[in-house]
């Protein structure tokens, strides 16, 4: 009998559930495994095969684990769901994250450049579910939106954009309209005046002919750009907000 639910499936939902059982969401604060479901149910809506369902479910797991259990849960996911299904994972998994942001964010995007059809695909189910909430708590919480974040609000425009041309030039149409959908929720978000108070940094320039908002950084920002070589956990300690306060001290 040929049943959707397989054995293997339940089994990668039971992991995908006790790894993210105790993490929340930055951008809409809820429950991680929302995420993985959501990247799972648009997979299957696609058509997917089964190891890319499974692979969906868990495409966090390597890179939301701490260090110090990678390598078994790299194992635990060869040994029960196959090298097809692991491949795929590390296919979407930032590698090093004692990289900086930047560097990491790039060697990713450099990846999708020559990473197999299921991964681009889990990667763009990820891609869609994280700029439909992104977009809905924007326009729910206005620019308080971005503070949630590590990577201030260019960084993370920077990156969105650049995932969603490389999936457009890699992927058949069929799995982008959810996609693009979104990202112009996001860019006529991202259009809108802002108050007084959210304008330092920000410079904004004519939205491009696919609706794209684009920015230009002042000097400040653009220097911490250039020059930042920060970790996430770095981020997280505080240190993106130590470096701008010191570049604002001697710009005055």
């Amino acid at each position: 009998m040929n049943t959707f639910l397989t054995p293997r499936l339940l089994e990668a939902i039971s992991l995908a559930v006790f790894v993210h059982s105790p993490m929340i969401r930055k951008g809409d604060g809820l429950p991680y495994i929302t995420h993985p479901m959501a990247v799972f149910g648009l997979l299957t809506h696609w058509g997917a095969d089964e190891d890319t369902c499974i692979a969906g479910l868990l495409h966090d797991v390597l890179e939301d684990v701490p260090e110090n259990e990678k390598g078994k849960y790299h194992t635990e996911i060869g040994q029960k769901f196959g090298a097809n299904v692991l491949e795929i994972v590390e296919g979407v998994t930032e590698q090093d994250k004692s990289l900086p942001w930047k560097e990491r964010k790039k060697l990713y995007l450099e990846h999708l450049k020559v990473a197999s059809k299921e991964s681009l695909m889990v990667s763009c189910a990820d891609c869609t579910h994280n700029l439909s909430t992104l977009a809905d708590a924007y326009e729910k919480q206005g620019e308080e939106i971005w503070k949630r974040f590590n990577a201030i609000k260019q960084w993370k425009v920077w990156h969105i954009d650049n995932q969603v041309t490389l999936l457009k030039e890699r992927l058949p149409e069929k799995y982008l309209d959810e996609l693009l959908t979104h990202q112009r929720a996001l860019n006529q978000l991202l259009s809108n005046p802002l108050l007084p108070e959210y304008q330092s940094g920000l410079s904004e320039v004519p939205s491009d002919k696919d609706g794209t908002v684009r920015f230009s950084m002042d000097p400040l920002y653009q220097e911490l750009w250039d020059h930042c070589m920060l970790t996430e956990q770095e981020m997280e300690d505080g240190m993106l907000a130590d470096t701008k306060e010191a570049l604002q001290r001697k710009q005055q």
